[in-house]
């Protein structure tokens, strides 16, 4: 366990302790490596009940957080979409949720429907400030924005934030994008009422998390989640008070507890310490929890089959669903085992998934389909009620590389877009702005360079297919959803390979300073393919200026001219001989006004034209 400074606790001063957890994620029962009973070792909420239930015990004054996603990932939500969780949540004396974004995964009726079921004999707060819920106002009788708990004389107040996501599925219910304005606001109103302290149970992601500390003042502790961090000490950021705001997260699915205490003495709050509990194999479960969870599961069973006790495979070592910060090979072992299971079902050239779509990873050693199942839970099939379908379609390798693109724009931002792939490996430089962050000549399918006029089958499932179609703009041709869910065809891959091992491959490569950016990443040869590549301009719509890529394998004469709609031009960016390359042009449209307008490379015998709309 790990402890910060500590500060001497004086007498008239009022201590109060913080049990927090996040990203729970229907993980009712402990997952983890396996016992030789096929149970998992860690986590589950029988055995955070114990950490829990063993504070508030011996000590006074306890405040008992989630910050959000309890729902989906786990077969026990497909089996009872929550309305467990949240009445074990109640009975263990939970004080507040944040809402998460998956909250809304199966749109905000269902999420209705479980508070509604679940707090049939009471209720603890439910928080989410900015959540506008006039489009479906019959969830403002579970969510509100903060909640005031007294601690003797000490007023301690919670306010909830949800992240924004596009994966998300809210409508009518809005998610606020302004975060430091709903946040300030909100500290505002609860001082007013009367807050000695404030907390922001947060679900909007580390990142977001300190741009909120460091703009908004009044704010002391930032409980979060989201991004499954774990943080053994607090991170701290100083706000515009110059005061200290300590950022906590203990990570998902009950695997620890975190433990926060601090204390308020004439208004002014104090950090005392922090402690990060692992709920682990040393941990019991809660002999009455844990009774009840094992009843879900033989529901589950009745429903799925034996899915805790069918061993599929065996792993010979943790696959992580995350790539390594410390390598430039990006490709996870999660991501590299799903993306093959896709073509190996398919048979089409690649595989293709996105990283904030692969729930968790698989722990070493026997492996069942409940393991298999939380790896890729996502979506919800209302024929049999399992996870996303698969589909294929056809793409062109313009539009292919369009969408790695689009899957990089946000890295650092939020890397659920990232993509995971097969059949097929890339570079790309992170320095780059977004839409140029791809090494166009080390693109390859198969061990052949990418033909931007070629055409590529592919499978994905039907949650990526909907972010690249509605909010990537991605075109496709010949799509084709299949029967098979993600879990369905994971599960047969496993069972046919039986042993699994995958280490990072490099199918993904992050560029470093110094990289010769036009050599081939596994032979350092020069990439003597002749092709020509004229890449979508970013952004698009553009105001009043955007970027436009080029790659030619061959010196020559180029041009880049600008056309209206009417097929005048209107400006010749590039009219010269040049080298073989890779090349960036930024057209600066101030003198011109909205519309549509054409730009066209022509060099040698490769003409390609793009169309890009100017928005004043």
């Amino acid at each position: 366990m790990i402890l910060l400074s500590l500060n001497l606790v004086s007498a008239q001063g009022t201590q109060i302790t913080i049990l927090h957890t996040s990203d729970s994620h229907s993980h009712l029962d402990a997952t983890g490596p396996k016992n030789w009973h096929l149970e998992g070792t860690l986590g589950g909420i029988s055995k955070a009940a114990t950490v829990i239930g063993t504070v508030k015990q011996t000590e006074e004054n306890v405040l008992t957080l989630h910050a959000g996603d309890f729902m989906v990932g786990d077969i026990f939500f497909n089996s009872y979409f929550g309305v467990p969780e949240i009445q074990i949540l109640k009975q263990i004396g939970f004080d507040a949720l944040a809402v998460g974004n998956h909250e809304f995964d199966l749109g905000p009726s269902t999420l209705n429907d479980v508070l509604n079921a679940g707090f049939q004999n009471g209720s603890f707060p439910i928080l989410s400030a900015n959540l506008d819920l006039s489009g479906y106002p019959q969830l403002s009788d579970f969510i509100q924005p903060y909640t005031m708990k007294t601690f003797g004389d000490v007023k301690v107040g919670i306010f909830g934030m949800t992240i924004p996501s596009p994966l998300s599925n809210p409508y009518p219910v809005i998610i606020r994008e302004d975060i430091a304005e709903v946040a300030y606001a909100t500290v505002l109103e609860m001082q007013s009422q009367g807050a000695d302290v404030i907390i922001c149970l947060s679900h909007l992601g580390s990142e977001i998390d300190k741009q909120v500390a460091a703009n908004v003042p009044g704010i002391s502790f930032i409980i979060g989640g989201h991004d499954h961090l774990i943080f053994e000490q607090p991170v701290v950021v100083m706000n515009p008070e110059n005061k200290p705001v300590y950022i906590c997260q203990s990570g998902p699915y009950y695997q620890n507890i975190g433990k926060l205490k601090f204390t308020i003495e004439n208004g002014e709050v104090t950090f005392d310490n922090y402690q990060l509990i692992p709920v682990d194999k040393n941990v019991p479960a809660y002999p009455e929890i844990k009774a009840a969870v094992d009843e879900l599961k033989l529901g589950i069973e009745a429903q799925y089959g034996n899915v805790f006790r069918t061993v599929d495979g065996f792993a010979l070592c943790d696959l992580s669903s995350l790539s390594d910060p410390e390598s430039r090979k990006k490709d996870s072992p999660m991501g590299d085992l799903i993306t093959d299971s896709y073509r190996y079902k398919t048979h089409t050239k690649i595989g293709i998934t996105a990283q904030g779509l692969i729930a968790e990873k698989i722990y070493r050693g026997a492996v069942t389909s409940a393991d298999l199942f939380r790896s890729v839970s996502y979506g919800y099939d209302t024929t049999n009620g399992l996870d996303f379908r698969l589909a294929t379609f056809d793409i062109s390798g313009t539009e292919l590389i369009k969408g790695l693109e689009i899957g990089l724009s946000m890295i650092g931002v939020d890397d659920d877009f990232f993509l995971q792939v097969s059949g097929m490996s890339f570079r790309y430089n992170p320095s780059n702005p977004p839409g140029e962050r791809v090494i166009l000549p080390s693109v390859k399918i198969g061990n052949q360079h990418i033909v931007p006029d070629g055409i590529y089958s592919a499978t994905v499932n039907e949650g990526l297919l909907g972010i690249l179609l509605s909010l990537g703009g991605i075109v496709v041709e010949n799509i084709q959803i299949l029967p098979d869910n993600e879990y369905s065809v994971l599960r047969e891959y496993v069972r046919h390979k039986r042993v699994i091992y995958y280490k990072p491959e490099g199918r993904i490569r992050e560029a470093g300073n110094g990289d010769n950016i036009e050599s081939d990443t596994e032979n350092g040869t020069e990439v003597t393919e002749k092709y020509y590549m004229l890449s979508d301009n970013y952004p698009n719509p553009f105001n009043p200026s955007t970027t436009i890529n080029y790659h030619i394998p061959l010196n020559g004469l180029v041009t880049l001219k600008i056309y209206d709609m009417v097929g005048k031009e209107v400006a010749s960016l590039v009219n010269q001989n040049q080298e073989a390359g890779n090349y960036t042009i930024r057209w600066n449209a101030s003198d011109f006004s909205s519309g549509v307008y054409f730009y066209k490379l022509q060099s040698g015998n490769f003409v390609q034209t793009k169309r890009m709309i100017l928005m004043k």
